[in-house]
């Protein structure tokens, strides 16, 4: 028996806090005297990068994203006032000092983003109910958090979020190879469990990346579209499948009926 679970929007909140970390990348942009606006910059090369490297974990490096950043601004005078994914390609300029400023501004990003999940991760909802159930599971079950990111963001995320007596196994899309909803992730998670997928649950919020990737694998599914959402009981899609997918208002309601379903596989 295993649980595997989704790690961002599943157990931490990580859509409001990459909301928080851009905003106050914005100030820090312009204190920094950077020239050009924060956010049309920043979605510009945003596209670019996962255009560029799709399917790969590294698409989502706001590194990247920052160099793209900076490469326009030294050549914004041969260059449209509006960025655009095009004329982001120009490399011309770059300087020492601008490396400085790139790797500034990822730190500010990760130093924004994790401040957030800090101070989430003291609010009494995580403390009293999150928190000691995946305690509580952890010491039952085998648990995996798989997840589409790179290794370094990742460990930065669960060690400022969750609980240190919270155990499980982590397993990244940097380190398969390959992201979910590729056959080939899940095969390595399947294999790194040494379970039968028929004796796997499987939570997340995506529903391609996580739901649809587990069920190709025969791993039923619960798909929870928010952390904290109102509602209560888990109700199953009604579509033949290869292995069941039920739905869940909320990661707790997810997580109380998966600890059910594995204890009636125990038996």
């Amino acid at each position: 028996m295993a649980l595997f679970l989704d790690l961002d929007n599943t157990l931490l909140p990580s859509k409001p806090a990459y909301e928080f970390a851009i905003g106050e990348c914005v100030k820090d942009w312009k204190e920094r005297g950077l020239g050009g606006d924060f956010l049309s910059l920043y979605e510009a090369a945003r596209k670019k990068v996962k255009n560029q490297l799709e399917g790969h974990s590294s698409n989502r490096l706001r590194l990247l994203c920052f160099k793209l950043m900076m490469d326009f601004v030294k050549n914004q005078s041969n260059l449209d006032l509006e960025p655009n994914v095009t004329n982001l390609t120009a490399q011309t300029g770059f300087q020492t000092k601008d490396i400085v400023n790139v790797l500034w501004m990822e730190e500010r990003y990760h130093f924004h983003f994790l401040s957030y999940l800090k101070t989430e991760a003291k609010k009494e909802i995580y403390q009293t109910k999150l928190f000691p159930k995946l305690v509580a599971l952890s010491d039952r079950f085998p648990i995996f958090l798989t997840t589409n990111e790179t290794l370094r963001t990742q460990l930065l995320k669960v060690s400022s979020f969750l609980p240190d007596s919270f155990r499980f196994t982590l397993i990244t899309s940097e380190e398969v190879g390959f992201e979910k909803p590729s056959t080939k992730f899940f095969s390595y998670v399947l294999e790194a469990s040494k379970e039968n997928p028929a004796d796997c649950i499987l939570l997340g919020d995506n529903w391609e990346d996580d739901v649809l990737g587990a069920n190709r694998h025969g791993i039923a599914s619960i798909h929870i579209p928010t952390i904290w959402g109102e509602g209560a009981g888990v109700a199953e899609y009604p579509f033949e499948s290869s292995a069941p997918i039920w739905t869940a208002p909320n990661t707790i309601l997810a997580l109380e009926f998966a600890e059910l379903w594995l204890l009636k596989r125990q038996k």
